[in-house]
């Protein structure tokens, strides 16, 4: 995608957000999705944005959210695999649809003006949950403010650094357990590896333990970083480091010995 067609959006401090939340918190879902206002809300960019957001972008982005929502049941609650079947549902929709620099997507302040003036109850009602007693909502904070876990913006990052077909077919703890380590999902032609990889060699086999291969290779991995720098390497040069690993991690945990590379994980 050029820079031409990439937008850049607005912002929201932590302590906007964080005052915006308690008032949120107190509301019904009903009343929240009423109240949103794309038009009507603030937000600053940073002052050398290009091209900027507009509110019809926003509000397109957020029926495309709502939409997707819908198709799960929302504002109706939803529980177990339905709730990741809506991420893995919506996470490329958030991601074309935005068509964000990654440099603004690094910043949490746009995904607090998300979170809290574009999809406040989208965002609640995947994360939260409503006490009748004492009317509020309870929600971790970390969906809200932290970069990684955020409820929106960990979803456009997942697909941004996996890419759409890696990202749909790991499992949640797999995503979770690659993503959450910067040094390592941060980077993503060694994420892409990881992922490509990862599905090569424990998809076909349901006896295979995949948790504990990927985590025994991102151990190796780890170890071999400290000595050896990835960054410096091409795709190909990264594909076939990695595989070494897996290779040395299948023998490891299963006792045996693992076939040469058929195919490129990453073409």
């Amino acid at each position: 995608m050029s820079d031409i067609t990439q937008l850049c959006y607005p912002r929201m401090s932590m302590a906007e957000a964080s005052f915006r939340w308690e008032t949120l918190k107190t509301q019904p879902l009903h009343v929240i999705a009423s109240e949103v206002d794309v038009h009507g809300a603030s937000g600053e960019f940073y002052p050398l944005a290009r091209r900027r957001a507009t509110p019809d972008d926003l509000s397109a982005l957020r029926a495309k959210i709502v939409n997707v929502a819908s198709e799960f049941g929302y504002p109706s609650s939803i529980r177990g695999r339905r709730l990741t079947e809506f991420d893995r549902a919506v996470g490329p929709v958030v991601h074309q649809q935005m068509a964000i620099m990654p440099v603004d997507a690094s910043s949490t302040e746009v995904w607090n003006y998300i979170n809290t003036i574009l999809v406040p109850d989208i965002v609640l009602w995947r994360y939260g949950r409503f006490d009748d007693i004492s009317g509020r909502w309870t929600i971790s904070v970390d969906r809200l403010f932290d970069l990684t876990r955020t409820a929106i913006g960990r979803l456009w990052w997942r697909i941004q650094l996996l890419g759409e077909d890696v990202s749909a077919r790991l499992g949640e703890d797999e995503v979770v357990q690659l993503l959450e380590r910067p040094r390592i999902g941060g980077y993503a032609p060694l994420a892409r590896a990881i992922g490509g990889l990862h599905l090569r060699y424990v998809s076909d086999d349901e006896a295979i333990p995949r948790m504990e291969i990927f985590r025994d290779v991102n151990k190796r991995l780890l170890r071999r970083m400290a000595v050896q720098s990835v960054y410096v390497m091409s795709a190909a040069q990264i594909e076939e480091f990695v595989d070494a690993l897996y290779q040395e991690s299948m023998a490891a945990v299963l006792g045996v010995g693992t076939s040469p590379r058929i195919s490129s994980a990453i073409d």
